[in-house]
């Protein structure tokens, strides 16, 4: 499947990257800067990477998706430019009336875009990878974003949309390398903030240029917007559960992506 030395994988995070053994893969940290995931999946394939890896964290966009939900996307679509909300009424309520995460089968949502909208990941490595993580894993498709899908109701009406099951800020550039190269990709996700989470703007402002979270940015930011505190709250305990459970999964992923 890879070879040890040609496994290339992008996250957002430092700390994402750190549930994987270090040394073992090819690791690049874009710092939620899909242009920096961009020129870190073209410089693995220059190096000679045979297989792509988007790994992290993911916003749930599906109300049926709860923190620490893991995704094993079949597909990747791009989605540029903000995401508006859309008006009061429609899609959108009956879409907030399963935000208690009570699964609604009869939900009318609006046709998915066409199918050459979507660049599909690898069935093969998919399909080794579900195997080898032993845990519930869902299907269906990303959403990749170039902007933070940061307000409950933008998750909701990209959902709407798009149709995807979560978003993040790598899967997609990660996704057209591989494309453009001809190399295989896939997309192994957690979520970590679920749709009816509005993510404080205190959490953004404490990216570090390496991706690491900058606590005295965070502080700061809380004190010019106190009443972000329990927002950040309920988002440290919702990320306290995907860590734990990407944790798992990079265990139990990592023999896979290493090793032939």
């Amino acid at each position: 499947m890879a070879d040890r030395s040609l496994t290339g994988v992008v996250t957002g995070l430092a700390s994402e990257a750190a549930t994987l053994p270090a040394g073992a893969l090819r690791i690049a940290v874009s710092a939620a800067d899909p242009a920096r995931a961009a020129q870190a999946a073209d410089a693995m394939i220059a190096d000679g990477v045979r297989l792509l890896v988007s790994y992290g964290f993911a916003a749930g966009l599906d109300p049926r998706l709860g923190p620490g939900a893991v995704l094993l996307p079949d597909a990747v679509i791009a989605r540029e430019g903000e995401v508006q909300p859309p008006d009061r009424g429609g899609v959108r309520d009956r879409l907030q009336q399963m935000a208690s995460f009570k699964r609604t089968d009869d939900l009318e949502l609006p046709a998915p875009p066409p199918d050459d909208r979507f660049l599909h990941a690898d069935a093969g490595v998919r399909e080794a990878l579900g195997r080898a993580l032993a845990m519930p894993a869902e299907g269906g498709a990303i959403a990749g974003v170039d902007r933070p899908v940061a307000h409950a109701a933008q998750k909701l009406a990209l959902f709407a949309e798009t149709q995807a099951r979560a978003a993040d800020m790598e899967s997609h550039v990660v996704a057209r390398a591989a494309a453009e190269a001809g190399v295989p990709f896939v997309v192994l996700r957690v979520v970590s903030d679920p749709s009816n989470r509005t993510l404080p703007l205190a959490a953004l402002a404490g990216i570090t240029g390496d991706g690491r979270i900058d606590g005295a940015a965070v502080a700061g930011a809380l004190l010019r917007r106190p009443w972000e505190c329990m927002d950040m709250l309920a988002l440290a305990l919702d990320g306290a559960q995907a860590m734990r459970r990407l944790r798992r999964v990079g265990r139990r992923a990592a023999p896979l992506l290493v090793d032939p």
